[in-house]
């Protein structure tokens, strides 16, 4: 019979050591990229940066600008519906006409799924298809701009017909930023 104890592992062997290496890993890391993205605002020009797109709403007609991807809503209509085309109780078609323009240095990607219609505080996807009148026949889709290229169309929802409401931009599913856009 062996009565000798058994050898503990090295410390670098134990599973736990390399779950806390990997939490360690991930915090460090979202603490790189968080203090990566305030240092950059924080420059030697404090006044000209402080001024974020993200704090302002813009207006029908003005450009917002995400990182050279400019965009406006050139217009706004709100249809009230006809036989072929019924929104529901008490609401209206809002149809929004954008514009987006790509003066980065390269390509970017749009997607109309990007834009929502915040009435009175609810938000919803510009998703209504028309069947009747012209507004179906210029519906923004998603694809890729080139340096300097353009698109327009027609993002269209609903709302109440007296609702306050906002076009909401959000440039990325893993930025919390949104810009706004007053519709009304």
């Amino acid at each position: 019979m062996n009565n000798q104890k058994k050898q503990p592992k090295p410390w670098y062997k134990v599973w736990w050591f390399w779950v806390l290496v990997v939490i360690v890993l991930f915090v460090l890391g979202g603490m790189m990229s968080g203090s990566g993205g305030s240092s950059s605002s924080s420059s030697s020009k404090p006044n000209t940066h402080r001024v974020s797109p993200f704090k302002k709403t813009y207006k029908v007609g003005q450009i917002a600008n995400y990182k050279g991807y400019k965009f406006k809503v050139n217009k706004v209509k709100y249809f009230a519906g006809n036989s072929m085309d019924t929104p529901k109780s008490g609401n209206q078609y809002v149809i929004c006409n954008v514009t987006i323009k790509n003066d980065s240095h390269e390509k970017q990607d749009y997607n109309a799924m990007d834009f929502e219609l915040n009435a009175d505080g609810d938000t919803t996807d510009f998703d209504e298809i028309l069947t009747s009148g012209n507004y179906d026949n210029n519906t923004l889709d998603s694809g890729s701009l080139d340096k300097g290229a353009t698109v327009s169309g027609n993002l269209i929802g609903q709302a109440k017909k007296n609702a306050k409401l906002k076009l909401e931009y959000q440039p990325s599913f893993l930025d919390d930023k949104t810009i706004k856009v007053n519709l009304n």
